[in-house]
């Protein structure tokens, strides 16, 4: 028999996963303050309680995928939180992206109340989270991440435990940082081509059969040169996420001009009127700063 899986964090990224833990087998139990997200998951086997200290009282393992690190201390800490009572053997499993040091903070405050944690942050996207072909990144203690190994393995196709509780984080923070670097490079390279005449999408497929083949090509600039960023991963979260990268570099003292720069081109992006928009929209701060209106050639 398996452990009853509590799952707090229903969002585009979310409730892919909590229904791949469902079609995996496993006894789910969640919270959400949508209405119409209750129904939907009641509707397809979970049980919907009220808070986060009823789905503790019922899980012994508890996925987490919330915004930002104030969302997970109300989860956690509330008054009607994980920690709002004892919940001795239980398990923590973060996919939030938040701080290493941020998440060594969390397991302080769980481990008072007799439970443990681990971070698992995710890339893939929605689709992604969808299709249970997640990349997890995983930090924490062995013995808990094996616990664990089941319901990541129904999320996810590539499970990497990478070190102690925050190291999930920082390999985060070092793939977030790596995909707005490459995006700034690649909208610049489509402004570039576009200004010489070259079709977007005619240069975006060559460039991916060679040297600078990369994921964000593949995705992000498609995504941009297709016009297709409505849904998907924030503008305004990736700028959160490029402050937790800078967060980590200034906490270990180290040199961050690319940080620094890709951090200020996402602002820029979400200041300009893109933050709801999928990241990729940084192609159209580049649009805006070369005067390229929507539709140019």
């Amino acid at each position: 028999m398996t452990d009853t899986i509590g799952f707090i964090g229903l969002g585009v990224m979310g409730a892919g996963m909590a229904r791949n833990i469902l079609a995996a087998g496993h006894s789910l139990v969640v919270t959400t303050s949508s209405r119409e997200k209750a129904d939907a998951f009641a509707a397809a086997g979970a049980r919907v309680v009220e808070s986060p200290a009823e789905v503790a009282r019922e899980a012994r393992i508890v996925l987490t995928c919330v915004p930002e690190a104030s969302a997970l201390e109300t989860v956690v800490s509330g008054e009607t939180g994980l920690a709002s009572a004892p919940w001795e053997g239980g398990l923590l499993v973060d996919c939030s992206t938040i701080a290493p040091f941020e998440a060594q903070a969390v397991e302080r405050t769980l481990a008072a109340v007799g439970a443990r944690m681990i971070d698992a942050p995710v890339s893939g996207g929605k689709k992604g989270a969808d299709e249970g072909a997640l990349t997890i990144m995983v930090g924490g203690d062995a013995d808990d991440v094996a616990r664990a190994r089941p319901v990541l393995d129904a999320m996810g196709k590539a499970i990497h435990h990478v070190g102690p509780l925050g190291a999930g984080q920082a390999v985060k923070a070092c793939n977030q940082l790596m995909v707005a670097v490459n995006m700034m490079g690649a909208f610049e390279a489509i402004a570039l081509a576009r200004a010489a005449g070259v079709d977007a999408h005619v240069m975006r497929e060559v460039l991916s059969t060679g040297a600078a083949r990369s994921g964000v090509l593949e995705m992000h600039a498609k995504r941009y040169v297709d016009d297709a960023l409505e849904g998907g991963f924030r503008a305004e979260l990736m700028r959160k996420d490029l402050g937790i990268a800078a967060a980590i570099g200034t906490h270990y003292r180290r040199s961050q001009p690319a940080t620094a720069l890709a951090q200020e081109m996402m602002q820029a992006t979400c200041n300009a009127g893109f933050a709801k928009l999928d990241s990729a929209a940084m192609g159209r701060l580049y649009d805006l700063l070369n005067g390229r209106a929507r539709g140019d050639a």
